[in-house]
């Protein structure tokens, strides 16, 4: 079905012209072409994460830190030179670009965090030359977490994206109501490891504008790091939303997956363990579940002259595994299923960004962190010009779109929005709730008050439960308790606890109803529908019922623990030492991921406790920590041990720490003076003394080289083979994913490029005393800060009422020339050593 394509293309930047190869390890779909165009980081232009093409058809790229580019590419089968001219105007740093209006709309993701927002830039003379750059919209954030792609749509308007780390601009609407929360009933885990501790919801946005900016409103929140849109031929909106890698193994864990984005829908992103599940009536869900990866660049199959089935889907980029997957969808009410299926991958292919070019043909960038990068084109060999596929609206997307104008201004009719909220197609259902929400609160009450339809009540109680007042919060309750639980269908019951946990959420409700609550859905637990139980535990848990904990240990003695998060397999894992291999380590040892949603849920029980039940829970975190999850798996188990802690007399604590694995909790720090010395003499390496050395990276002694990994203090903070730390990167499968100019980049220089989940802060406290390293925790009080990295536990306790001010530091927690120490023969074998691991697999 693969055929490795290897094509050779002169390209030339102005006059001068040289041979370029394409990349042999590049595999793509039968009957395809792949040509390599360009490599930016060959001629000094960067590292290209966007791309788009202007009225003329050339296109126009960006380097992820510096500036923005025009390319002239031959025709196909042409042999024409590329022509690479730099952009007349300081503008750069974008992570999405668009020509629309005469006009390049940029959405920078500026290295200052200030800069970052949407600009527009004119002609505004009319001399065909674009001079007049405008800043419509500041959004605070950067990084990889920041403001990332923007599409126009068919509707005229310009659709953009924020990543989790990406604040809102002062002044915008909403189609949903603006009242986000993390609305977990039990509360939730912050990451252990410090990522995103400090962003609350809505998370991760989607938003549209007018051609000049305003009108500037929010559709869609919830996202974790969306990077690019994509319309499909029915005009119908998806985003390519990513995965929390350190969550691989948790019941929390979220594959990357495809989104269809309509007007108001949330999808449930929360920090730490508090995503919300897919089956939660109040969050729309994914189309298509991948596995894992950092999704980038999306491109229409409609706007291809590719053959079908590629017309009437869309092709999605993961940087991580160098893979392009083409998904396609099938209509299904008012939203899709899909599939997906590998289309081109490579290995190192880091994908950012793709366009489909004035001649039909699929040109996409790679690069990322300063990685080398690429320009490619992909065309069919027998592609024609083809005209775009018609899209056709059902009859259930007409319905959802009329809800949807509901929120959006348009007067609604009443009728036919309540019958929709016991619309069995979710979509529906969910438009109706959305808008039910901007109706007047007493009309809906007496509409309530009157209804007898079961769906129905439950949407409107969620709708109340969010924006109701108290009064009419307890009128909900009361009705919902009236309601037979048990004659109700799956779904019905999933959307009736939370109904009730958002009651329990946003209300205030004393002991009584607490009481109310667990004599009614106590008698139904356990169910026989594990879903139903996950979510009765949580609630009957908050509720004090007093026999939750003995029925749950019984449950959860029977329970089938399969994790079914969908994982890649070991081919494409192989592309990407990223977490390739902790994927890898993943699947050789699962985590029991619905034991772990019980353990969680117990470990805020306060009720129902006695010495027996109490051995019996304590040995289940054994089970969880003889697993192998992702970098904060573990971590988040110590916060529930904690918790569970926090109810138990201290004179046992110590005796039911040891029944729970204890030492398999552990992480033992490397003895620093029993490492091997390396014989030098040493000198200041620079990257291209170390690229110079003859056979680097393919020849050495590989002994000698592990001795030397460990000497300059590589596995202290880095894993290799299941061994070493994990406070950077798992390096198994390096040599796989970057160059030996990336890796010497690195070590050498490791400030160049600071990814966001490895990143120091720099604090400063009152007394103007200035603390440097990487928060691993943080609660409302206080922030523990590591300030050595080759010490894991070496945290300083700082608190917050102390801290003047705190910014992310652009210093990197490695220590810059590790290497310096090692004579030339000593790092040829390092990276030899480096080299061989990832072929050892």
């Amino acid at each position: 079905m693969y055929k490795i394509l290897i094509v050779v293309t002169l390209v030339v930047l102005s006059s001068c012209s040289e041979p370029l190869v394409s990349d042999p390890s590049i595999q793509v779909k039968d009957g395809f072409v792949v040509e390599k165009l360009y490599s930016p980081t060959a001629k000094e232009n960067g590292s290209w994460v966007s791309i788009t093409k202007d009225d003329k058809g050339r296109l126009i790229t960006s380097d992820q830190y510096g500036s923005l580019y025009y390319v002239d590419a031959p025709k196909i089968g042409s042999k024409d030179s590329v022509v690479v001219t730099p952009f007349p105007l300081e503008m750069g740093n974008a992570h999405g670009l668009l020509w629309a209006y005469n006009s390049l709309y940029v959405m920078k993701n500026a290295n200052n965090g200030k800069e970052s927002g949407l600009y527009r830039i004119t002609d505004s003379n009319n001399d065909g030359e674009l001079d007049k750059i405008s800043f419509l919209h500041q959004f605070i954030g950067q990084g990889e977490h920041g403001p990332h792609g923007i599409v126009l749509g068919p509707d005229g308007l310009l659709y953009m994206s924020g990543g989790n780390h990406t604040s809102l601009p002062e002044t915008f609407n909403s189609v949903q109501k603006p009242i986000w929360d993390e609305d977990q009933l039990l509360g939730l885990i912050k990451d252990p490891r410090g990522h995103a501790n400090n962003v609350k919801a809505p998370g991760g946005w989607v938003a549209r504008a007018e051609k000049d900016g305003s009108n500037f409103t929010v559709i869609a929140t919830g996202f974790r790091n969306a990077y690019d849109l994509v319309f499909n031929a029915e005009g119908e909106l998806f985003t390519f939303d990513s995965d929390m890698e350190w969550d691989m193994g948790s019941p929390w864990y979220r594959p990357i997956r495809v989104c269809h984005i309509t007007q108001g829908s949330e999808f449930g992103w929360r920090t730490g363990s508090g995503k919300w599940p897919s089956y939660y009536p109040d969050n729309v869900g994914s189309v298509v579940d991948i596995g894992q990866g950092s999704p980038t660049g999306m491109v229409s199959g409609n706007d291809l002259n590719f053959p079908e089935p590629y017309k009437s889907g869309m092709f999605v980029f993961d940087w991580s595994f160098g893979t392009m997957y083409f998904v396609s969808m099938k209509e299904e009410g008012a939203s899709y299923t899909g599939t997906s299926e590998e289309f081109l991958s490579g290995a190192p292919l880091p994908l950012t960004d793709g366009v489909a070019g004035d001649d039909g043909a699929l040109y996409f960038v790679t690069g990322g962190r300063r990685l080398e990068s690429g320009l490619y084109r992909v065309s069919h060999r027998d592609a024609s010009a083809s005209t775009k596929v018609a899209g056709t609206i059902s009859e259930a997307q007409e319905r959802r779109k009329k809800l949807e104008s509901y929120a959006i201004g348009e007067k609604a009719d009443m009728d036919f929005l309540w019958k929709s909220l016991g619309d069995q197609d979710s979509r529906i259902s969910y438009a109706a709730r959305v808008s039910l929400e901007y109706q007047d609160e007493q009309l809906v009450v007496d509409r309530f008050a009157a209804e007898k339809n079961v769906d129905i009540l439950i949407q409107t109680g969620i709708a109340l439960a969010r924006t109701g007042e108290q009064d009419n919060k307890a009128i909900v309750l009361d009705k919902l308790m009236t309601l037979s639980f048990d004659t109700m269908n799956t779904q019905q019951q999933i959307n009736y606890i939370r109904a009730i946990d958002l009651l329990f959420i946003r209300g205030d409700f004393d002991a009584q109803s607490k009481k109310v609550v667990s004599e009614k859905l106590g008698e139904s637990y356990p169910s026989k529908d594990n879903t139903i139980n996950r979510e009765l535990v949580q609630l009957l848990v908050y509720v004090d019922d007093p026999m939750v904990v003995d029925k749950t240990l019984g449950l959860i003695t029977n329970l089938n623990t399969t994790n079914k998060a969908p994982v890649l397999n070991s081919e494409v894992t192989g592309r990407s030492d990223q977490y390739g291999k902790t994927v890898e380590q993943m699947k050789k040892n699962t985590p029991p991921s619905e034991l772990m949603h019980y353990v969680n849920a117990l470990s805020k029980a306060k009720a129902g406790w006695n010495a027996s039940n109490r051995e019996v829970y304590f040995k289940k975190f054994a089970t969880l920590f003889a697993a192998n999850g992702g970098e904060s798996y573990g971590g988040f188990l110590l916060k529930m041990r904690e918790a569970a802690l926090v109810n138990v007399p201290k004179a046992i604590q110590d005796e039911l720490i040891a029944l729970s694995g204890e030492e398999l909790a552990q992480v033992n720090a490397s003895d620093l003076s029993n490492l091997p010395k390396p014989k030098g003499p040493g000198k200041n390496w620079k990257v291209a003394e170390v690229l110079a050395i003859d056979g680097i990276g393919e020849t050495g002694n590989l002994e000698n080289g592990q001795k030397m990994y460990q000497s300059v203090l590589c596995a202290t903070c880095h894993t290799v083979n299941n061994e070493g730390g994990s406070i950077g990167p798992n390096l198994t499968q390096v040599a796989t994913r970057f160059s030996v100019k990336d890796i010497a980049t690195a070590i050498i220089n490791p400030d160049a490029v600071v990814s966001d989940q490895y990143e120091a802060v720099e604090i400063t406290l009152n007394n103007d005393r200035q603390h440097w390293g990487r928060i691993v925790s943080e609660n409302e009080n206080e922030v523990f800060l590591n300030t050595n990295p080759l010490s894991a536990k070496q945290q300083l306790k700082i608190a917050k009422k102390d801290i003047k001010d705190q910014k992310v530091s652009q210093r990197s927690i490695m220590m810059p020339s590790l290497i310096n120490r090692l004579n030339e023969a000593e790092v040829k074998d390092l990276f030899y050593f480096l080299a061989q691991q990832a072929k050892s697999k």
